[in-house]
């Protein structure tokens, strides 16, 4: 990859696998590889059920990588809230999601509003290289 991987998806479910496989394309042999699709995963995952991109809209998967280091961005179509990590409740089978983000990322975060969104996170690791990774890598 010699820039940014971006590709955006319809606003459904069943797009949420097809953005991990995308994502598991691009970063091939990543070490990181794991943590990364199961983090995409979650933002995708809240893309489609609590933005307009649910209803009707796109999201888009943004992948940075480089030897060392990784960034992925979600794009979404936006809501009237803002999402938050919410304290893990051992009883609970929702709202995890950023709370394993910001569990496994090395850095996390978020900017836009009601119009759209991005959620994004880095994950990083001591490597001298990385087989198929850029030589450079923008937002990282």
């Amino acid at each position: 990859m010699s820039g940014p991987a971006r590709r955006t998806f319809p606003g459904r479910d069943e797009q949420v696998r097809r953005a991990r496989r995308f994502v598991t394309e691009v970063l091939g042999e990543c070490p990181a590889l794991d943590e990364a699709v199961l983090l995409t995963s979650e933002l995708c995952t809240n893309a489609v059920r609590h933005s307009a991109s649910g209803a009707g809209g796109t999201f888009e998967v943004t992948a940075y990588y480089a030897a060392g280091s990784l960034r992925i961005e979600v794009r979404d179509d936006g809501a009237a809230g803002m999402p938050a990590a919410r304290g893990l409740d051992e009883n609970s089978e929702a709202g995890r999601g950023l709370e394993i983000v910001a569990a496994l990322a090395c850095r996390w975060g978020l900017r836009g509003d009601e119009y759209g969104r991005c959620v994004w996170f880095e994950l990083r690791w001591n490597s001298p290289a990385v087989a198929g990774g850029p030589s450079r890598s923008e937002g990282v």
